[in-house]
């Protein structure tokens, strides 16, 4: 959907980077196996971030082909209904997704387009999580609200994170569920923060709704929230349990969010330090 949550590689062991394409690839197998085969193309590496989050039990698979690697078998995990969860809401999401780009004159033709192509089973995915496609549908309302007004105090990223929050109805009610509705309401600020300052410059050429430029916020004062943002995340994280992926999580929460902030910004034309991690 936005590409930003990855593991920062080279602090991962070979084992773990096994382990993390392992759980992509299984990503992928249960979209085809729950969504039809072209739901594939759909995959992308910010749900492996929950499936990992949401698991239980060893991370052992098997070495499997696939339609996308038909002549080289590929490590992929177990079936687990980590796997199906996260499927349903990457469906969920890149819906609302596609919605928000139809707005975007520059997207509209082929959001149109794919959301069309996808059209049903996008409704399958809401009629398997419906208490989280009301919460997505009520919080992207709220967004929309917001972007047609001109939102200048960056609630927009408020309103994302109270959507990718529904994420946490995984866990039943207790301190597992408050933990990961925490990590995923700071996760969705730092998001949406890091895609308005992807898209700054673009957005201005374009006149397209920037909520940084809209906020008035410089880049440095951006990327501090951003670090700010990303902490609250890892404090959450720290709350729940731990399990198989647990090392593979932290290193995507704290090195691989801090190594994409610091590109961002040095992209943006200004010059950081790069401190130790």
């Amino acid at each position: 959907m936005f590409g930003y949550i990855k593991p920062f590689q080279p602090e991962l062991r070979g084992r773990e980077m096994t382990q993390y394409r392992a759980a992509y690839c299984a990503l992928c197998h249960t979209l085809s196996r729950r969504y039809g085969a072209a739901a594939r193309l759909l995959v992308n590496y910010d749900f492996v971030l929950p499936a990992m989050l949401f698991w239980s039990g060893p991370c052992d698979g098997s070495q499997k082909r696939c339609a996308r690697h038909p002549f080289r078998k590929h490590c992929r995990a177990r079936d687990h209904a980590a796997l199906d969860y996260a499927a349903d809401a990457l469906m969920l999401f890149t819906d609302w997704k596609l919605r928000d780009s139809i707005s975007d004159a520059r997207f509209a033709p082929l959001a149109r387009l794919t959301r069309l192509f996808y059209r049903g089973k996008f409704r399958k995915a809401a009629e398997r999580r419906p208490e989280e496609a009301d919460l997505c549908a009520r919080w992207m309302k709220e967004w929309r609200r917001l972007e047609e007004e001109r939102d200048t105090r960056l609630e927009t990223a408020s309103a994302f994170g109270d959507m990718l929050a529904s994420l946490s109805l995984f866990f039943r009610d207790g301190e597992d569920r408050r933990a990961a509705r925490s990590l995923f309401a700071h996760l969705g600020w730092w998001i949406t923060a890091a895609d308005a300052l992807d898209d700054q410059k673009r957005d201005g050429k374009t006149g397209v709704y920037n909520a940084v430029t809209a906020a008035g916020l410089e880049r440095e004062a951006v990327f501090s929230l951003l670090g700010r943002e990303q902490e609250l995340a890892l404090s959450a994280f720290d709350l729940l349990p731990e399990n198989a992926y647990t090392e593979i999580t932290r290193n995507i929460l704290s090195l691989g969010l801090r190594s994409r902030g610091h590109e961002l910004y040095v992209k943006g034309g200004a010059v950081i330090e790069q401190r130790p991690v």
